[in-house]
């Protein structure tokens, strides 16, 4: 299997650059936020949810909350609510007067078995699935993409953006899914 090694000396120049992290709450988005931290990079931390207590390293946030210091500030943003998300972009802005770099992370699993989980109505007519996982999955990054060009291309350094995807929000349909 092909193996990508990143040693921290290649990560080095990201020292006071500003990133921003959606789904910087948990998984890869909070890990991700404290190398960045460790690194010495400014961050700003966006999610549904603050960070848990205790999970921002008290050397990077004053705060309790984990919610701001000078080199983290946490701000609540829904990736598929683009004025919730352009707020998270000015917040960068207002604070560091630039964004460096746009981590997209934010996403979520399947919430729907489109086969065996489908709803009626009172009359007995199927409704309408949910959408939430396209919203969130496909949206928000689209959303926070378009964000990310846009405020990157007003830095004369210029920057980047990662996207991060996951197959686990992919629910997968075998042929006998479709039988009972």
């Amino acid at each position: 299997m092909a193996e990508v090694v990143i040693n921290e000396e290649s990560l080095s120049s990201l020292k006071d650059n500003v990133v921003i992290v959606t789904g910087g709450s948990s998984g890869i988005g909070l890990t991700t936020v404290q190398l960045l931290l460790s690194l010495g990079a400014y961050v700003i931390g966006t999610d549904l949810n603050s960070p848990p207590e205790g999970a921002i390293p008290s050397s990077s946030s004053s705060s309790t909350s984990a919610s701001s210091s000078s080199q983290f500030s946490f701000r609540a943003a829904n990736i598929v609510d683009w004025a919730s998300l352009v707020g998270a972009f000015k917040h960068a802005i207002e604070l560091h007067g630039r964004v460096d770099h746009v981590f997209a992370n934010a996403g979520i699993g399947h919430r729907t078995d489109y086969v065996r989980g489908i709803e009626l109505d009172d009359k007995g007519d199927p409704l309408e699935p949910t959408g939430v996982v396209i919203d969130v999955n496909l949206k928000g990054a689209i959303n926070t993409a378009t964000l990310a060009v846009h405020y990157i291309r007003k830095n004369p350094r210029g920057g980047s953006v990662v996207m991060n995807a996951s197959s686990t929000a992919l629910q997968r349909f075998r042929a006998v899914d479709y039988g009972e």
